[in-house]
C-alpha cells in the first residue's frame, strides 16, 4: 500500500530532485484545476484561521498537488526556476520519473513546497487535517525541528505494543477528566511509557524524535481542522481508543502527538514556544504532575483493561513472528539483490505495515525508491537496512537488461550501473560501472 493509494497524511523521508516540464496536451488523468483552486483556498482559509497562533508563523505557502499515476502537477504559485506554466489561477507541469511523489515538504526549483498527492480526501475533516499536517512540515526548519524519521521496532514487540496502548488509554482518560483525575491519568500514561523505555534501551530517544516530526504535525492538523477544542479532543480520543494500522513503529506519533499537544495546551500554556530539536513532549507534560516512580504499573494496567489487551496482543504476536520468519527467509536467508544508498536515496511508503527484523532493519511490504542507480517499485517486501545504507529484495531470476523483475518488485536501472554477483551464492548487488 503506497502513498499514492492511501489518501491520508502519511509521510516519508524524501528529498525530491529533478525538474518539471510543461503538461502535454493529452496528459492522462489531469488534476481538476477548479477543485485544486478550491483546495488551495481551503488551505489558505485554515491558515488564516490559525493566524500564526500555534507556531508564530503562517502555515500557508507554496503548495504542489501531484497526481501519482500521470505525475501531473498543479501549484498555487510560480516556481523559482520558471519550470511551471501559468494556466488561469494556477501553475501546471508534469514531474519527471526520477522525482519521488509523497505527502511531504520539499525544497525544489528555488522554493520550499508542501507536496500533497491528488486526489485529496473527499470528506472535509480528513482533508483539512492532511493539508494542515503537511503545511506544518514546510515550516519545520524555521522552528528548528529536524525531519527525523526513526523506526521504533519496540512498538512491534509484545510488551512494547501493550505498554503503548495502555499509555494511549490513559491519555484518552486524561482528556475527559477533571484536573485531579486528569493528573492521575497522566501519571499512569507516563509510567507506562517509562516502563517501555526501561525495557527497550534507546526507545525514549527514537520515540521522542518521531513525536517532534510527525506528532507535532498531526497535532497541528487536528488542532486547526477541528471547529473547536472539544472536537479536537474527541478526534484525538478516537485515534487513541481505536488504533489504526497493523504496526505502530512509524504511525504511533499520529495518535500520541495530538494527545500530548492538546493536554499541554491545558496544563502548560506557552509550551510551543519551548519546542526545539531537543524538546520532549512527554517530559514537558511530566513536569505538570508529581513523580511517576510510585505508580505500580501492573496494578494500574488493570484499570485500563490490561488483561484483555494482553490476550489480544499475545495472539497477534504469534502471527507477527510467523510473518517475520517469512520475511527473514525471503530477504536474509535466501538469495537477494542489494541496492546501495548512492547519495540520492529517496523513498515513500505506508508506515502502517512495517515489519522490523531484529539486527537487520525493517521490512517495507510496499516501497518506492529512487536513487542514482534508477527506480525500484516493491509490492511484496523489501528490507531497508537499519543504517539506511542499502535496500534488499529477493533475487531476480535473470539480471540481463535495464528493466529487472523479481518476486513482487521491478527495477529500472540507470545508465552506468549494473548487477553483479554478490558474496552469497545466488545473490546479486547493484554496482556503478
Amino acid at each position: 500500500m503506497r502513498f499514492a493509494w492511501k489518501r491520508v497524511a502519511w509521510k516519508s523521508l524524501v528529498v525530491l530532485v529533478g525538474g518539471c516540464v510543461a503538461v502535454p496536451a493529452q496528459s492522462p488523468r489531469p488534476i481538476d484545476q477548479a477543485k485544486a483552486v478550491s483546495a488551495f483556498a481551503e488551505a489558505e482559509k485554515l491558515s488564516a484561521k490559525d493566524d500564526g497562533k500555534l507556531w508564530g508563523k503562517t502555515l500557508y505557502g507554496p503548495m504542489l498537488f501531484v497526481q501519482p499515476e500521470s505525475r501531473a502537477v498543479v501549484a498555487n504559485e510560480a516556481d523559482g526556476s520558471g519550470l511551471l506554466q501559468k494556466q488561469g489561477d494556477v501553475f501546471v507541469g508534469v514531474l519527471p520519473k526520477d522525482v519521488m511523489i509523497a505527502n511531504t515538504a520539499v525544497d525544489w526549483a528555488g522554493k520550499r513546497w508542501t507536496m500533497v498527492m491528488w486526489p485529496l480526501p473527499v470528506d472535509s475533516p480528513p482533508r483539512e487535517r492532511l493539508l494542515m499536517h503537511e503545511l506544518f512540515h514546510r515550516i519545520e526548519p524555521d522552528l528548528g525541528i529536524p525531519a527525523a524519521s526513526p523506526d521504533n521496532a519496540q512498538l512491534d514487540m509484545l510488551e512494547g505494543r501493550i505498554l503503548l496502548q495502555l499509555e494511549w488509554r490513559a491519555l484518552a482518560a486524561a482528556m475527559v477528566a477533571s484536573w485531579a483525575e486528569q493528573t492521575e491519568a497522566i501519571r499512569d500514561a507516563l509510567a507506562f511509557a517509562a516502563k517501555r523505555h526501561e525495557l527497550f534501551a534507546g526507545s525514549q530517544e527514537t520515540e521522542r524524535a518521531l513525536m517532534l516530526n510527525e506528532g507535532l504535525a498531526e497535532y497541528t492538523g487536528v488542532s486547526i481542522a477541528a471547529p473547536d477544542v472539544a472536537s479536537a479532543r474527541w478526534r484525538a480520543i478516537m485515534r487513541l481508543a481505536a488504533p489504526e494500522g497493523e504496526t505502530f513503529v512509524r504511525s504511533f506519533a499520529y495518535a500520541s502527538g495530538p494527545a500530548y499537544g492538546l493536554l499541554l495546551d491545558v496544563r502548560l500554556p506557552g509550551w510551543r514556544n519551548r519546542v526545539n530539536a531537543k524538546a520532549d513532549l512527554a517530559a514537558m507534560l511530566g513536569g505538570t504532575v508529581t513523580s511517576t516512580s510510585a505508580v505500580a504499573v501492573d496494578q494500574r494496567a488493570v484499570v485500563y483493561g490490561g488483561a484483555a489487551l494482553r490476550l489480544l496482543e499475545t495472539e497477534r504476536d504469534v502471527r507477527s513472528k510467523e510473518e517475520k520468519q517469512k520475511y527473514r527467509k525471503l530477504l536474509a536467508d535466501g538469495p537477494t539483490l542489494t541496492l546501495p544508498n548512492a547519495g540520492k536515496f529517496n523513498y515513500s511508503f505506508d508506515p502502517n505495515g512495517l515489519v522490523p527484523l531484529e539486527g537487520l532493519g525493517t521490512v517495507y511490504p510496499t516501497l518506492e525508491v529512487t536513487d542514482a542507480w534508477g527506480a525500484l517499485s516493491v509490492q511484496q517486501g523489501a528490507l531497508l537496512a537499519s543504517d539506511f545504507e542499502s535496500v534488499r529484495v529477493a533475487a531476480p531470476a535473470s539480471v540481463g537488461g535495464t528493466h529487472l523483475t523479481g518476486p513482487g518488485w521491478t527495477l529500472d536501472v540507470a545508465a552506468g550501473w549494473r548487477v553483479v554477483p554478490g558474496d552469497k551464492a545466488g545473490s546479486f548487488v547493484l554496482k556503478k560501472d
